[in-house]
């Protein structure tokens, strides 16, 4: 359980069926790639790549590869031809990107060569989507070639080996969850017709992985009626080996009273359909805070707003998280829930992918998502009062930590610190030699100041008179 590991996936058909068209592939949940690791091979090269049709050019695509070493993720390997007269060709799987849509592209190079033939280089592209909410990557293919150099191709199996960079094994790694998954997919025939395929899949071991998230919130003391009240929260990890510590796999915490929602606010939510069609066409009142997320296996942070989005079948509006980068879109769903003056939120689902830190504000302004109720001087100031937050972070392997979590008010003047006894004296002895000044003849003064001394003065100073 998320360890590396080398990924192979072989598609066959027998004699007398349809032809393969195109393949469609999804990995379970938690089964993802380093893509920091690798070299994004250029258009440039891929372009190059493609332009390597005449025969004779395999053999030059062998010694003089398109795309760079660094982008080579692993291997492809393709049957051709019928029954026991079929033929295989070896290529190389290179990561580029983007394409069709998807942020990332798999690009499968394989010189067309068996025995003295050489026919050049087949090209096959296939998009590499990420979705939002599980960060599950599908693999949609272009159509498989049918007719090379005019010699037609009756593919019979594609077997695809993906093992990391000068096959270092460092590119997929597994899921931090145990439970019974499965790699999905279709297989489209040249003719149209549909296949749906799987295969089991399970990681092993999650039990051993451990779960040690930091988790440190504040907000600003001195909050107002005209602004309401803010919160910043960070979730961090430690930096350790793949195969490690267990991804989280959901968060629920109860706000204190002192940090209610402020219902004018939550009034403002932006209608599900809007934010279905295009989040950026919400209200601006609907935006009320944004969040970053670094992860070891993007070269980016993903970031984003945070929205308020109304659901017509929900109470409360759920509190949706928008983070983008590299092309990749990932969306946090948070339900929201108010009973007895107690904000609750609860992120059921998040994607068993590692994470460096992530970091959450919601500030205050005239839309903030939250006020306060403070005590004192104001009902609006948080300084010096204990606020603290009920958490519930639970793990993919199932482990879960609960704690009060301590939210900590900025901004406030510091304490006084309570005087000494030597300052206690030091001050009372400057009073009575203030006073002793009043006194106008010189013998009196010269009294007073040394009985002052005498009663206030160091313990060595006193002793010693």
């Amino acid at each position: 359980a998320g360890a590396y590991s080398p990924f192979t996936l072989t598609i066959s058909r027998e004699d007398g069926s349809q032809r393969l068209g195109l393949i469609n592939v999804t990995t379970p949940p938690g089964l993802l790639g380093d893509i920091a690791g690798v070299t994004i091979c250029p258009n440039s090269g891929i372009e190059a790549a493609e332009r390597r049709d005449q025969p004779g050019d395999g053999a030059l695509e062998q010694a003089d590869p398109s795309c760079p070493a660094g982008s080579d993720v692993g291997t492809v390997t393709a049957s051709v031809g019928p029954g026991p007269d079929s033929v295989s060709a070896t290529g190389h799987e290179y990561l580029a990107g983007p394409y069709k849509g998807a942020p990332f592209d798999l690009v499968a190079v394989t010189p067309a060569i068996s025995g003295p033939f050489d026919l050049g280089v087949v090209v096959l592209r296939q998009g590499l989507y990420v979705d939002p909410h599980t960060a599950q990557a599908t693999v949609k293919s272009d159509p498989l070639p049918t007719v090379l150099d005019g010699v037609p191709l009756d593919v019979r199996s594609v077997a695809v080996h993906i093992d990391g960079v000068g096959g270092d094994n460092h590119f997929i790694f597994n899921p931090t969850n145990c439970a019974p998954l499965a790699v999905t997919g279709s297989l489209v025939s040249t003719s149209g017709t549909n296949a749906a395929i799987s295969s089991p899949f399970q990681a092993a071991n999650c039990a051993s992985l451990k779960f040690k998230p930091g988790f440190v919130v504040s907000t600003e003391g001195r909050a107002s009626k005209a602004a309401g009240a803010s919160l910043d929260a960070m979730v961090t990890y430690p930096n350790a080996p793949e195969g490690t510590y267990a991804n989280i796999k959901s968060v629920k915490v109860d706000l204190p009273k002192q940090l209610p929602a402020r219902l004018t606010t939550l009034q403002k939510a932006c209608l599900a359909a809007t934010f279905e069609a295009n989040p950026a066409t919400c209200p601006t009142a609907s935006v009320v805070g944004s969040a970053k997320a670094i992860t070891p296996i993007l070269t980016s942070p993903l970031a984003g707003p945070v929205y308020l989005v109304s659901y017509g079948n929900e109470a409360f509006p759920n509190v949706e998280i928008v983070l983008q980068g590299e092309g990749i879109t990932m969306t946090l769903v948070g339900n929201t829930n108010v009973k007895k003056g107690i904000t609750s939120n609860t992120f059921k689902t998040i994607p068993d992918a590692p994470i460096s830190s992530f970091e959450l504000k919601l500030p205050a302004g005239p839309y903030s998502v939250l006020a306060a109720n403070g005590s004192g001087n104001s009902r609006w100031d948080l300084c010096g009062q204990t606020l603290a937050m009920p958490t519930a972070i639970t793990a993919q392997n199932g482990a879960v930590l609960k704690q009060s979590t301590k939210i900590t008010a900025t901004g406030c003047p510091r304490p006084k610190k309570a005087k000494t006894a030597a300052q206690l004296r030091a001050q009372k002895l400057a009073a009575a030699l203030k006073a002793c000044h009043k006194k106008k003849h010189g013998k009196a003064r010269s009294s007073c100041q040394k009985k002052a001394r005498h009663a206030y003065g160091s313990h060595k100073h006193r002793r010693r008179k």
